[in-house]
């Protein structure tokens, strides 16, 4: 009985370390990003503009859990992004809106154990809608919220011997929104923008 006693201590002492240095699937990035919607984003009232939507910077952290070594999932969030609208006949700012895009997506890395990790990634896009404004005094501008698919392609770059990395990546979000003016219809706002973000990660 001693002899497998000492033995189980000496097999959980052994394994202990292990435990010890087994990594958590959990990431924690933060940093910002820069969403570039495309050009030519609508034209409204019977073509009465032609609208074009401002670039924007602003915080964007995210959450990643590692499901398999080459297979993340990731909820990417964001402090409300506000952008104006010009009207490019005119020259002139027509209105503004703000928005919260939370992004779902799955990535796959293609090196998971390498201090440099490429990933490519696809998902689905959220994009609320709100505080919509418009110059046209005492008149009242909606825009609906959007769906979309949402694609990136980034890396990772680990610290050697640390729970630290830097990641960037690039990109492509669907996202529509259907507005309305005073109750009437009058188009569709195309943001469809490329976001390029940088950030700080860090493994639990």
């Amino acid at each position: 009985m001693r002899t497998l006693a000492l033995c189980l201590a000496v097999s959980s002492l052994a394994f202990a370390p292990v435990a010890a240095m087994a990594e958590s699937p959990w990431t924690v990035k933060v940093g910002f990003s820069q969403v570039n919607p495309k050009s030519d984003n609508g034209s409204l009232a019977g073509g009465a503009f032609e609208a074009e939507v401002s670039s924007e910077v602003g915080f964007t952290p995210s959450i990643e859990y590692k499901f398999a070594p080459n297979i993340v999932g990731e909820v990417l969030l964001a402090i409300p992004f506000e952008h104006e609208v010009k009207d490019t006949k005119s020259d002139t700012k027509i209105a503004s809106f703000k928005h919260l895009p939370p992004t779902f997506s799955a990535k796959y890395l293609f090196t998971p154990d390498a201090a440099f990790s490429p990933y490519v990634g696809l998902g689905l896009n959220y994009t609320l809608v709100y505080d919509e404004k418009i110059v046209l005094a005492g008149a009242k501008l909606k825009g609906k919220d959007s769906i979309g698919l949402a694609a990136n392609v980034g890396f990772e770059y680990r610290m050697p011997n640390s729970p630290w990395g830097i990641s960037a990546d690039l990109r492509y979000i669907k996202i529509e929104s259907d507005l309305t003016l005073n109750g009437n219809d009058i188009g569709t706002l195309t943001v469809d923008p490329v976001v390029l973000g940088v950030s700080a990660a860090y493994h639990f």
